[in-house]
């Protein structure tokens, strides 16, 4: 806390702290811990902003630190989305400066938080906020564990499990099968439903299933399905294909690939991917999918 501040405590229903909450339903692009804010002078809201840069609550963010586990305090350069200058007060504090709002004097009250860092109280102390308030129960309210439990849960009912098949190595085949109902085993022990392509076309177990009849029915699951989990470790045209379709059908992806294996450009710049996970080994790679499904 710098020398001479201290922070100011309101109850949740306050009118200005019911103002900061509305600020970070609508403004925080960190989905999952939202954090919202309000510049009030004479008693008027002059300004407000959330964390994640203000870029609102539809954002679709996969924090890094989360899902590779990263103590408390650390990783925070895997993470841009949580730079200090996209903090919630840093960020009201550059809409206001670009609004032309005198901020000298006036108020910040806080909904997300229990503290500020070091950084942000510089950037209000320097433009002259009197005061900063938050809740009289922030550290209850806003605890990690306790915001976790509301923000981090998938919303997804139903994933399309996505991988290379045809052209691998003979001796690949049944490991990457397995592997791949591995993933719809994680998505199912989450309550998703999984559809793995090759349980329902593989042509030695299905050659009743002629190629078209794969391709419409392959699409129509992908159309269906809330998101994409495609491993592409291995080239394989069957799975770029549905990577576009994916695109087209504004499908979210998540990517897997073995640590230090190249992946296309094409493949990794496709909008559509929200997320690019490198594995050491197959088990790594399920047990922090997880971490990657419940932020979507």
């Amino acid at each position: 806390m710098p020398e001479g501040r201290s922070l100011e405590y309101v109850p949740a229903d306050h009118p200005y702290m019911l103002e900061a909450k509305k600020a970070r339903e609508e403004c925080a692009g960190d989905p999952l811990f939202p954090n919202g804010a309000i510049l009030v002078r004479d008693g008027q809201v002059m300004v407000r902003a959330g964390n994640g840069y203000n870029q609102g609550s539809q954002t679709v963010h996969v924090c890094p630190r989360v899902v590779q586990e990263c103590p408390s305090g650390t990783g925070y350069d895997l993470c841009p989305l949580h730079d200090h200058d996209g903090h919630a007060e840093a960020m009201l504090m550059k809409v206001a400066t670009e609004q032309g709002i005198n901020v000298h004097g006036a108020d910040v009250y806080m909904y997300g938080h229990w503290w500020c860092c070091e950084p942000c109280w510089t950037k209000m102390i320097e433009v002259g906020v009197a005061r900063v308030f938050v809740t009289d129960d922030a550290h209850e309210r806003f605890s990690r564990d306790r915001v976790y439990a509301e923000t981090f849960k998938s919303s997804l009912r139903s994933v399309y499990v996505s991988g290379a098949l045809t052209n691998l190595p003979a001796d690949k085949v049944q490991t990457h099968k397995a592997y791949y109902e591995g993933i719809a085993r994680v998505c199912q022990s989450m309550g998703i439903q999984a559809y793995v392509p090759h349980l329902h076309t593989d042509p030695e177990q299905h050659p009743q299933v002629s190629v078209r009849e794969v391709f419409d029915y392959d699409t129509e699951k992908i159309a269906a399905m809330d998101a994409i989990v495609a491993d592409v470790t291995y080239p394989s045209l069957g799975t770029g294909g549905e990577l576009m379709i994916a695109y087209h059908a504004k499908k979210p992806l998540v990517l897997l690939s073995e640590r230090g294996v190249p992946v296309s450009r094409f493949a990794l710049g496709n909008p559509a991917v929200v997320y690019h996970l490198e594995y050491e080994d197959y088990f790594e790679a399920l047990r922090r999918l997880p971490n990657i499904l419940r932020q979507l």
